[in-house]
């Protein structure tokens, strides 16, 4: 993975794994509670889910913070006995956390377009990780270090979830109530993981045209 290391590596990690702390304190821990009222922001929707809700973030927890320390480990190839048993951790927290995340989005009364959103952000993440283990086990080490990065701008697609909603919501964007909710997490159930990815391509390609 050392081809593709670059400065700004440290600092793009050091990020992630900062929102993904300030994420799990604000948006993960009020379901970490067994009283209906205070599930969760909008209980209501998840509170008859709430033992898949509790896996999912469980494996999501353990791959968004494994994503970050996998990644530098593997573009310093320092310890990389270390290396590859948090890559099976990471791998059991992504099928924990895709399995979980198709049944949540098969679940959902909020509707189709944020259902299929969630639905393609699981299935995505399952197929970026799914490719970057093929490529390590081919001992690709370029194509899973791409299949790797995309795998984990996925995991984190609901830190963007959350700002995405939060910033149309005080953009007033939608209108209020119920409804104007339920807009607003359908378009970021597709935007939360759609554009970062795309984002993230052409990250990864851009510096293969200007060789």
């Amino acid at each position: 993975m050392a081809q593709g290391r670059s400065k700004a590596t440290p600092v793009l990690l050091s990020a992630a794994m900062l929102a993904a702390i300030v994420f799990w304190f604000g948006a993960a821990v009020p379901y970490f509670t067994t009283h209906r009222e205070s599930f969760g922001r909008v209980p209501e929707l998840f509170w008859e889910r709430r033992v898949p809700q509790w896996i999912h973030i469980a494996g999501g927890t353990a791959a968004m913070f494994l994503g970050p320390v996998q990644i530098w480990l593997g573009e310093t190839r320092r310890r990389l006995a270390l290396h590859r048993t948090l890559g099976f951790a990471y791998l059991g927290g992504v099928a924990v956390t895709c399995g979980s995340g198709f049944y949540m989005s098969l679940t959902t009364p909020v509707g189709f377009v944020y259902a299929s959103g969630l639905f393609g952000m699981a299935l995505a993440c399952a197929v970026c990780t799914l490719m970057a283990y093929v490529a390590i086990v081919r001992r690709n080490f370029a194509q899973h270090r791409e299949w790797m990065i995309r795998s984990y701008v996925v995991i984190v697609a609901f830190v963007f979830f959350r700002l995405i909603v939060v910033g149309l919501e005080a953009a007033a964007v939608g209108g209020s109530g119920p409804q104007g909710d339920a807009m607003r997490a359908s378009l970021a159930a597709w935007a939360s993981w759609a554009f970062p990815l795309l984002a993230t391509e052409v990250a990864l390609q851009m510096p293969k045209l200007c060789r």
